[in-house]
C-alpha cells in the first residue's frame, strides 16, 4: 500500500557515504557486552546527506558520557539500507551478521515489508521511522516492530483538519508524486477532505524524477489550497511552478517540509503560505526536552541547521536505553520487546507510549513558514490522546 517515507534527506548530488561502522569515544573498562545498533539509513544516491548519522552519534555520546546503559557502552554501524526493498533486504542479511542488539531506521513502507520475515524471524527490536500503516507491526506481523514517527493517516488528517479550518475552501487541488505511498496520500487527503466539507477536487500528478510541473500547477488555478505529497525535489518543483504562475494560495506540504528550506530548494517567497507536518522539528516546539536537544545539537555540530536534524532517531535511541533500564539492564531481545510494549517516555518529539498497533507516536505538529521560514513557527499541535499538561512546562 505504502511506498516510501523518507526520513532523511540531502539535495540532489550530496557526496556518497559508504557504510561505515561509526565508534563511540572510550568509557572505562567495563565487562558487560556493548549494545550495538544497527542503523538502517540512506548512505548513497541523491537522497543521502553528509550528516546522517549526527543524531545517532549525538545520543550515543550522550549516553556513554554517562556511563552506558546499566554500563554497557552503546556503539552502532550504519548500513545502507538506500530507499529500495532490496536495498534494505541485502543490508539487513549484513547487519543480522554481526547479532546487533536493535534496529533503528528504514525509512521506507516497502523496505518494511520485504524484510518483515527476516525481522521477525530475528526476534530483535526494531524502532522504524516509515510513516504508512503498510509498515506497522499488525500490518506486516512482526510484534518486535515498532514505529516511533507520526501514523501518516494521524499526519494527514491534522493538516487537512488545520487547512480546512483555517481556510474554509471550497476547491482544493492535490499535487502528488505517482508512486504508491504518494498516490495513497492524496486518495487518503481526498477523502478526509471530503468528510470535512470539500466537494471540489483537482487531482494531478508527476514522477517521483519529474524536473517540470507547470502543467500541473496551472491545473490548480481557482482552488483556494493546495495539498502536495511526494519526493522533495519534484515538490520544490512544484513549489517554483506555482510562484511563476501567479498562483499564490494557502500550500499544505508533508514530512519533506523542513528541508525544501534547509537546503535551499525553494526560496523564501515560495513558501510563505506553505504549512507542513514534519516527523518532528525541534525547533519550534516549546518543551524542556526539545530545547535541551536543540541546544546540544547545535553545541555538537555548530553552523548545521535544525531543519537537517533528525530528533526522532535520537529519540529512538533513548527509548532503546529506557526499555533496557526498565527491565533492570536486561537485553535480551525478548525483554526489550516486552518493555517497548509498555513504556512511557517523553522524549524529544513528544510523549512515547505503544498503542495495539506498535505506534509509539500520538502527536503531530503543524510548523508554518509565514514568518520567513527560519526558524518556522509552530501553528498547531494535534494528537490522538490527552498530552499531559506537564510535559510542556519548561
Amino acid at each position: 500500500m505504502k511506498k516510501r517515507r523518507l526520513a532523511v534527506f540531502a539535495v540532489a548530488g550530496a557526496a556518497a557515504l559508504a557504510s561505515v561502522a561509526v565508534a563511540t569515544p572510550s568509557m572505562a573498562a567495563s565487562s558487560k557486552s556493548p549494545i550495538t545498533i544497527a542503523w538502517m539509513t540512506t548512505l548513497s544516491g541523491p537522497y543521502a546527506q553528509p550528516s546522517v548519522n549526527n543524531d545517532m552519534k549525538l545520543a550515543t555520546n550522550q549516553i556513554n558520557s554517562q556511563g552506558g546503559i546499566d554500563g554497557h557502552k552503546v556503539q552502532f554501524v550504519a548500513y545502507d539500507a538506500n530507499l529500495t526493498p532490496q536495498q534494505a533486504v541485502t543490508a539487513t542479511q549484513k547487519a543480522l551478521g554481526s547479532k546487533p542488539t536493535a534496529f533503528i531506521g528504514y525509512s521506507v513502507d516497502d523496505q518494511i515489508q520485504a524484510t518483515a520475515q527476516v525481522l521477525k524471524q530475528s526476534g530483535i527490536p526494531v524502532l522504524a521511522v516509515a510513516q504508512g500503516p503498510a509498515a506497522s507491526s499488525n500490518a506486516v506481523h512482526v510484534p518486535n516492530l515498532y514505529t516511533v514517527v507520526p501514523n501518516l493517516v494521524s499526519a494527514i488528517q491534522a493538516s487537512s483538519t488545520y487547512a480546512y479550518s483555517k481556510f474554509h475552501p471550497k476547491s482544493v487541488g492535490i499535487f502528488h508524486t505517482d508512486d504508491t505511498a504518494s498516490n495513497a496520500d492524496a486518495s487518503t487527503a481526498q477523502a478526509l477532505l471530503k468528510k470535512q466539507g470539500v466537494r471540489n477536487f483537482t487531482v494531478r500528478s508527476a514522477s517521483d524524477q519529474a524536473t517540470d510541473t507547470t502543467q500541473q500547477a496551472l491545473a490548480m488555478k481557482g482552488d483556494d489550497v493546495v495539498f502536495e505529497f511526494g519526493f522533495p525535489i519534484v515538490e520544490a518543483n512544484f513549489n517554483t511552478a506555482l510562484s511563476q504562475n501567479g498562483i499564490s494560495v494557502p500550500i499544505q506540504g508533508d514530512q519533506t517540509g523542513n528541508f525544501l528550506a534547509a537546503y535551499g530548494l525553494n526560496k523564501p517567497a515560495e513558501l510563505t503560505k506553505y504549512a507542513f507536518t514534519p516527523y518532528c522539528y525541534s525547533a519550534v516546539l516549546p518543551t524542556k526536552q526539545a530545547k535541551a536537544y536543540s541546544a546540544a545539537y547545535t553545541a555538537a555540530y555548530p553552523g548545521q541547521s535544525l531543519q537537517t536534524s533528525t530528533p526522532y532517531v535520537y529519540d529512538a535511541v533513548e527509548l532503546l536505553g529506557a526499555a533496557i533500564k526498565a527491565d533492570g539492564g536486561n537485553v535480551s531481545s525478548s525483554a526489550i520487546t516486552k518493555e517497548l510494549s509498555k513504556i512511557s517516555y517523553n522524549g524529544v518529539c513528544g510523549p512515547y507510549h505503544a498503542d495495539a498497533n506498535h505506534e509509539l507516536m500520538h502527536q503531530v505538529a503543524m510548523v508554518s513558514y509565514a514568518n520567513g521560514i527560519n526558524p518556522g513557527e509552530l501553528a498547531a499541535i494535534f494528537h490522538e490522546g490527552p498530552v499531559p499538561a506537564s510535559y510542556f512546562k519548561s
